[in-house]
């Protein structure tokens, strides 16, 4: 399918006995179990839901990638990538990130023993001279608030020899992080 074609249709499993044309919301926190002990797809709509796990599926499937996930806030994407790491593990991270993100940063890496390096210019940022215990590059790009823009399109990342991890979280179509990143 063509990216607009997709961005309809993808991520769909079809609901053979309604057969709405738009995907529904559920709004549904709980959902019906065989029995005690014995559960299905979905329990809780905090673990899962049909509605996220359609805009996950979508997503991945726009993105290219094998899976997404969906938060609630831009901070649960950024803890959650940022539980990744562990003590003595560096990141790299664009000098204007959005201020609770630089807030995390600033007390809980310290808590954890995590080092951080800023870097001004992810476009003009050797990769080949990072230090050896850079495990992350994190980036929002465009950046928040300042809409600073990193050009992560490439065919073959200078990084993905001594890093483990890219984080991208921008909010516009193309970056495809799935493609430019491996996990260690």
């Amino acid at each position: 399918m063509k990216y607009a074609s997709l961005a309809i249709h993808g991520g769909r499993q079809e609901d053979v006995d309604i057969k709405g044309v738009n995907y529904p919301l559920y709004l549904s926190s709980t959902f019906v179990q065989g029995s005690i002990g014995e559960y299905g797809e979905f329990v809780y709509s905090r673990s899962n839901n049909p509605t996220r796990n359609h805009v996950e599926q979508l997503i991945a499937q726009l993105e290219e990638a094998k899976y997404a996930l969906a938060m609630a806030s831009g901070m649960a994407a950024t803890a959650l990538a940022f539980a990744l790491l562990k003590p003595g593990d560096r990141v790299l991270i664009n000098s204007n990130v959005y201020g609770g993100t630089w807030n995390y940063v600033s007390h809980v890496f310290e808590e954890r023993n995590i080092l951080y390096e800023v870097v001004t210019d992810f476009n003009h940022y050797d990769f080949e001279e990072a230090p050896e215990d850079v495990r992350m590059v994190f980036l929002e790009t465009p950046s928040n608030p300042l809409l600073c823009v990193s050009d992560i399109e490439c065919d073959k990342p200078p990084f993905n020899v001594v890093l483990g991890v890219l984080v991208d979280l921008s909010v516009f179509k193309g970056s495809k992080p799935d493609s430019l990143a491996v996990m260690p």
